[in-house]
């Protein structure tokens, strides 16, 4: 999976909306993303009615803020969110005031439905580390899946970083390009990770691992089977 996410100057979009024009509460900017959200006065149960107008339910909490109730377009946090995941800061930006520097922490999501029913957002300080699970994104083609002789497991689908928040990276890309033989693996020691971000864990831990091709082991088996018993099995049924 390639990730390339590319933000341009500061923009605002209109939709058509009946005979209304609304401006999008999306930006992309060079600087980052932003999302505009409105304190919310409905709490409990009926939040569900903001629900049903397209409204997702949200809280902010974090570094020198009391816990507040928001709320923000469901459309518009989907699309920043595709953009930032949980480890790229967003310019949330409440009631017009100025813009808090937070993380997604928390998706609430319906089992049922697979709709968002809330966010938790964590406002940061860029002065303070702090630690994310940031995802795995492998590249590369070792020789080995090549030939057909192993698959890429994925051991670690994520792996805990520690960083400023500003140089949290979107994902940790692992070449595997130089593993040369089955069950080669790539640890937590040897990832490449940009100035400032420490990898938290056991150095040791597996993060991927060239796996013997199990479809070649059956296939082996099926040839063999195919062949009829051998010499020693025919003499000894005999």
């Amino acid at each position: 999976m390639e990730l390339l996410w590319f933000f341009g100057e500061p923009c605002s979009h209109l939709l058509q909306g009946g005979s209304e024009e609304r401006t999008v509460a999306f930006q992309e900017r060079r600087d980052g993303m932003e999302l505009k959200a409105t304190r919310r006065q409905i709490t409990g149960k009926a939040v569900r009615r903001l629900r049903r107008q397209g409204r997702l339910p949200a809280v902010l909490y974090g570094h020198r803020t009391a816990a507040t109730d928001l709320e923000v377009e469901g459309h518009e946090f989907e699309r920043v969110y595709a953009r930032t995941g949980k480890t790229q800061l967003i310019d949330l930006v409440i009631d017009g005031g100025r813009p808090h520097k937070v993380l997604v922490k928390e998706v609430q999501v319906s089992p049922r439905r697979n709709t968002l029913l809330h966010v938790d957002f964590h406002q940061v300080s860029l002065r303070e580390r702090l630690q994310v699970d940031v995802p795995v994104v492998v590249t590369g083609e070792a020789e080995p899946v090549r030939a057909a002789q192993a698959d890429v497991l994925l051991v670690l689908h994520s792996v805990r970083v520690e960083s400023l928040p500003a140089s949290i990276p979107e994902a940790i890309e692992v070449d595997i390009s130089g593993l040369t033989n089955v069950d080669d693996v790539v640890r937590i020691a040897d990832l490449r990770l940009p100035g400032g971000v420490v990898a938290i864990g056991d150095p040791e831990d597996v993060v991927v691992k060239l796996a013997a091709r199990r479809v070649a082991e059956v296939e082996a088996e099926a040839e063999v089977a195919a062949e009829g018993p051998s010499e020693s099995q025919a003499s000894e049924e005999a």
